[in-house]
């Protein structure tokens, strides 16, 4: 965050003063012996909260999130659809949680949530938007999350105020048919609305925030207006009160767009609502409502990791037009030594209200860093970021240790604003492995800084060599490719799981056009498909290089009906792994897909890679090791929702050059149809698959399925799965659950 501060719309800010050291001494001797008070009776900024990984989120990253709330705080989401099981949306979203504001812009695809300006580091949030983008019972997103209770012994009637860093952005009313509850004409009732609700001594709940995204309501916040705010609301606290209860809540919402909260203070005004801070200066600001003020006059000092900074500025702002009667107090200072990189620099504000009552407030902020780590199998890359207040001095050189072992051999250039060391390790880095990477560098003004960072090395798999027949072993050149479609939104929504059971034909029969199909398959070269034959993804048309191939139709694609929705592909393939060694697949989705390598018997022997959900085209990298060269049988399962719908299935050379697997570009994979040889470990056993599902006159199902295996059931689409104890084929049952899912295992 920079050290200046953003000033809401119009010509309300007003310079103060730009007080001198010696201006601030003299300012506060006549209060020296004052006894300060602190004005806060709760401050939250959620900064000390452990962060851990990401679960569902695609952006990957190791402190970055916690559904966990502070101590003392409660969290209310049974009224969240799916909660408690599989079936809950992506889970970084079910409900309230917390994650670094940063990694929740860049993982949701910013779409604004980097104007939220007042927000920082560790943030809370309620992003339905975003929880939406994996399958949930249906329902809609309402969650609560209470405060510990506040002890207000001794407060007058009427001086208290809750203030909070904000970042709205609505919809309303434009999520209906099957995945989201109706009125009782089937209009949609989706209404998202962000509350705070308040109570004094355990009586009832009163509303003192309320945010309507309907344009009808009285307490309408519109689109984009809201999305960086500062919210002082009084709190009418009753004479006589002892404890003060808050919860803030977002609810009825479905695919909209999310609330987030930082920096919630609670007192008597004038307060400290923040401390925040960049890798040089420090800004806090101080509440002013309901007539309190600062008296600016008397001086107002701060202290920063235990010393008096000087200079000081001080300047006064409107918060905002929503808020009128509020002012906020900026005091910032700048200095010229960068904190040490992600340091708990701990801050003291002094300043004097004006009844004459000396304040100090105590707080802290989190200081930036300036590392970050990716790897590949092989490679580390430390990236160090340059900012405004700090520029690295690559000449200086950058010693890294590796778990604390120095690491020689590695590179160090510039790219344009970022210094980039990188090192290749002599042999593979263990899949998923923790590490721990320190750097030592040197700023252009000749300041050594030392940053620490924990990272987990890239996963891949190691082909299993039982899965491999010799080289040569491949025949008829190319994949097959099967098609399902279904005319109405698929009944598990866009999941993976979903995928296998319409490609199962457990919801109902496809309606591609089949026109094409050899023995139920389309024969193709590569994987290269957009649903209207357009430019989607890496390889394309206008595309340079070894990219200018044209995206082909959807094979069945549009259906009979005209129809491009609701699909879901498998593509089979027998890849000839040249050699052993490490090799790098990506798949370009719109929406999710699977790569897994097996036999006949088990297409999915081993998962390679996968994104389970919803997305525009993207990319999803992924690597594999082979130990062994030979044919293994390849598995590309692909489904898409609504509006677009792409796929492409590649590899990267070691060059970075790219070939799509099959293609004619260098390094491309050869593929095949069918072998020429048996099955590794035998092709005996049939497919595990269902063959049947038949609606009799009685309401009760019949299933037929081949390969053995065990019949599973579960309520819902991603479990808990309950073994059928005993069930053969042919099975029987009668639906009992208003939902019941089937799937077999081996």
């Amino acid at each position: 965050m920079n050290a200046s501060h953003k000033n809401p719309p119009g010509d309300r800010r007003h310079l103060l003063s730009a007080i001198a050291a010696s201006l601030v001494a003299a300012a506060m001797q006549g209060s020296a012996q004052a006894q300060p008070v602190s004005n806060r009776l709760f401050a939250e900024n959620f900064d000390g909260l452990p962060l851990g990984p990401n679960r569902e989120e695609s952006l990957a990253g190791l402190e970055v999130w916690t559904g966990t709330p502070p101590t003392g705080w409660v969290l209310d989401n049974s009224q969240m659809p799916g909660f408690g099981t599989a079936n809950d949306g992506v889970v970084e979203w079910a409900g309230w949680t917390f994650a670094n504001k940063d990694w929740w812009v860049r993982a949701a695809g910013n779409q604004r949530r980097a104007e939220w300006a007042f927000g920082d580091n560790t943030v809370m949030i309620a992003d339905p938007d975003e929880w939406d983008d994996a399958g949930h019972a249906k329902g809609l997103f309402n969650s609560y999350i209470a405060l510990p209770g506040i002890n207000v012994k001794g407060a007058a009637a009427n001086s208290l105020v809750l203030a909070f860093d904000s970042t709205w952005r609505p919809e309303a009313f434009d999520d209906g048919g099957a995945n989201w509850p109706v009125d009782e004409n089937g209009r949609p009732i989706n209404h998202q609305n962000g509350v705070v609700d308040v109570a004094f001594d355990g009586g009832a709940n009163k509303r003192v925030v309320d945010f309507d995204s309907d344009s009808e309501s009285p307490n309408f916040k519109k689109d984009v207006d809201f999305i960086n705010e500062s919210v002082v609301v009084p709190l009418n606290n009753p004479a006589g009160a002892t404890t003060m209860n808050l919860r803030f809540g977002m609810l009825t919402a479905a695919n909209d767009w999310w609330w987030a909260v930082d920096n919630i203070a609670v007192g008597v005004p004038p307060l400290v609502s923040s401390i925040t801070g960049n890798g040089v200066a420090v800004t806090n600001r101080i509440v002013e409502a309901l007539g309190k003020t600062v008296n600016t006059s008397a001086g107002v000092t701060v202290t920063v990791n235990g010393k008096a900074a000087t200079p000081v500025e001080v300047t006064r702002d409107l918060v905002n037009d929503n808020y009128p009667e509020s002012e906020r107090v900026f005091v910032s200072h700048t200095g010229t030594q960068v904190f040490a990189p992600r340091s708990r620099v701990p801050v003291t504000v002094r300043f004097t209200d004006n009844t004459g009552r000396v304040v100090e407030e105590n707080g802290s902020f989190i200081a930036p860093g300036y590392l970050s780590v990716g790897t590949t199998p092989r490679v580390i890359t430390a990236v160090l970021t340059d900012a405004a207040w700090m520029t690295v001095r690559e000449s200086a050189g950058v010693k890294l240790e590796l778990n604390g072992t120095a690491i020689t051999g590695a590179t160090v250039k510039r790219v344009d604003n970022t210094v980039v060391v990188t090192y290749t390790s002599p042999a593979l880095i263990p899949s998923g492995s923790r590490h721990t990477l320190k750097a030592t560098y040197t700023t252009a003004t000749g300041q050594e800084l030392v940053e620490t960072v924990d990272f987990t090395a890239s996963t891949y798999a190691t082909l299993s060599a039982d899965l491999a027949t010799a080289a040569g072993t491949g025949a008829e050149a190319g994949m097959n490719w099967r098609t399902h479609q279904l005319g109405a939104g698929r009944p598990g929504g866009t999941v993976l799981a979903a995928a296998e059971l319409q490609l199962s034909g457990s919801y109902g029969a496809s309606e591609h056009d089949p026109s094409g199909e050899v023995g139920g398959v389309f024969k193709i070269d590569q994987v290269n498909f957009d649903q209207a034959s357009g430019e989607a993804g890496n390889f394309k048309a206008s595309g340079a290089g070894e990219l200018a191939v044209n995206d082909e139709a959807i094979p069945g694609i549009p259906s009979l009906n005209g129809s491009t929705d609701n699909i879901a592909g498998e593509a089979r393939a027998f890849v000839e792994i040249p050699a052993a060694g490490l090799y790098t697949m990506v798949v370009n989705s719109d929406d999710g897909f699977q790569v897994s390598v097996g036999t006949t018997n088990d297409v999915k022997s081993q998962v390679l890679g996968e994104f389970n959900g919803g997305r525009g085209n993207s990319d999803t990298r992924f690597y594999f090791e082979a130990t062994k060269a030979g044919v293994y049988l390849f598995r590309l399962l692909w489904m898409e929702g609504g509006g677009g719908a792409n796929v492409e299935w590649f590899t990267v050379n070691a060059d970075g050059t790219r070939a799509l697997v099959n293609g004619t570009q260098a390094g491309a994979l050869r593929t095949f149809r069918r072998r020429t040889v048996a099955e590794p470990g035998g092709s005996g056993t049939p497919a595990l698959a269902f063959t049947g599902i038949v609606r009799n006159a009685n309401g009760s199902l019949t299933f037929t399925w081949t390969g053995g295996g065990t019949l599973q059931t579960s309520p819902a689409i991603n479990g808990p799965w309950t073994d059928v104890a005993g069930a053969v084929s042919p099975r029987t049952v009668t639906p009992d659950q208003a939902s019941q899912f089937a799937r077999l295992r081996r």
